[in-house]
């Protein structure tokens, strides 16, 4: 259940990406795609879905997944879905309530905050969020007392476990430390897969990771939000988000990157020093090394920021990768057209008595084959013969 940011869309889609392996140790993902978990965590949370969003209704979705999960013979069922990590005591209660009698356990893995300050900037720019890095650090170091923002509400170690602690004991709630950069590759999953119970070997790691944007990336975007006139949430999610972000400004190259300055290291190492303390006092599970949360060498290098004309290139590939994708949807249109129209015929071919079906078929294989079209053209003409 999070948080956001620190190696969750990694672990979901490892997990998808290998459903019978993972079956085979008893593990079982109910629904059938991660949107349905995240519809699910939606419908938790109580967020009111835009009546002109095409993406499937959600309401209800919370308590069809847990019953879902209460039928399932598996071992081990595995729910994900980061924003969990926002949620309130009483939706806290609500879903262990739904589980019931299973044995819920609650997966919480967290980063340090000199990478994940950075990493959840842009993750609000992709939101439509239009303050520069220095003034969303202002905004959400000070709102942390009021607790005002986001951030924290799914990044308060202490506040989201006391939440879930509410109702799920100290020894199951899980706390996994993000490996720093330079770690084995599969590091994260084999720390996730031993609070499962299973073997971590025998899956494809090879996913997608939620890759950065780059200093370029990210003030492109930035700009554009500024620009756009009020776009509903779900138009922001499958195109600016999905498409824009993800599979444009992310898979650029040579991109800036982001860092804290330096004069945020004091208040940054203090309030590590804190989350620590605080973690190694409590009767959490710790999978992982807590000295991972502490600041590395170099977390704040004073980047040079985003050059202008590398925000121009940027911009550049930003169209043309839009474009692109414009001529990807007219393409998908036309493939829709078409197989819309083949189930047309096919509904109206199962209409058809037997041996109108049998007719048919022969004539649709004679127009593709040769050999059969051949036949058909000598019964044809056996047949005017005899008449």
């Amino acid at each position: 259940m999070g948080a956001p940011k620190t190696g969750t869309t990694f672990l979901q889609g490892v997990l998808w990406k290998n459903l019978d392996a993972l079956k085979q140790q008893g593990v079982w993902l109910p629904g059938a795609h991660p949107e349905d978990h995240f519809r699910a965590g939606y419908d938790l949370r109580g967020l009111v879905q835009d009546a002109d969003d095409p993406r499937d209704r959600w309401a209800g979705a919370w308590d069809a997944m847990a019953a879902e999960i209460r039928d399932s013979d598996s071992d081990v069922v595995v729910m994900s879905d980061e924003r969990l990590a926002a949620c309130t005591a009483e939706e806290v209660d609500r879903a262990v309530a739904s589980l019931a009698p299973a044995e819920v356990h609650v997966i919480y893995t967290t980063r340090g905050l000199a990478e994940l300050f950075p990493a959840e900037w842009q993750e609000h720019i992709k939101d439509h969020d239009t303050r520069t890095f220095d003034t969303w650090l202002g905004d959400v170091t000070a709102g942390k007392e009021k607790g005002e923002e986001w951030f924290w509400q799914v990044h308060d170690v202490a506040d989201v476990l006391r939440r879930w602690g509410s109702a799920v004991p100290a020894d199951r709630l899980h706390v996994l430390t993000l490996p720093p950069a330079g770690s084995p590759p599969n590091l994260l999953w084999e720390r996730f897969t031993s609070v499962l119970g299973i073997d971590s070997d025998g899956v494809d790691t090879d996913v997608r990771a939620n890759a950065s944007l780059g200093a370029e990336g990210a003030e492109v975007l930035r700009r554009i939000n500024e620009a756009l006139p009020g776009f509903p949430v779900w138009h922001r999610v499958l195109l600016t988000r999905e498409v824009l972000a993800h599979r444009i400004l992310a898979s650029r190259k040579n991109k800036t990157r982001i860092t804290l300055p330096a004069d945020w290291a004091h208040w940054v190492q203090e309030y590590t020093d804190r989350v620590v303390t605080d973690l190694k006092s409590r009767d959490f599970h710790i999978v992982g090394d807590l000295n991972e949360l502490m600041p590395g060498d170099n977390a704040f290098e004073q980047a040079e920021g985003a050059n202008p004309s590398d925000v121009l290139d940027a911009a550049t590939d930003s169209i043309a990768g839009l474009l692109v994708h414009l001529s990807g949807m007219q393409d998908r249109d036309a493939l829709l057209a078409r197989a819309e129209e083949a189930e047309r015929l096919v509904r109206e071919h199962r209409q058809l008595a037997p041996i109108d079906r049998i007719k048919r078929t022969v004539v649709e294989l004679g127009e593709q084959w040769k050999p059969v079209r051949a036949m058909l053209g000598a019964w044809r003409k056996a047949k005017s013969l005899r008449k």
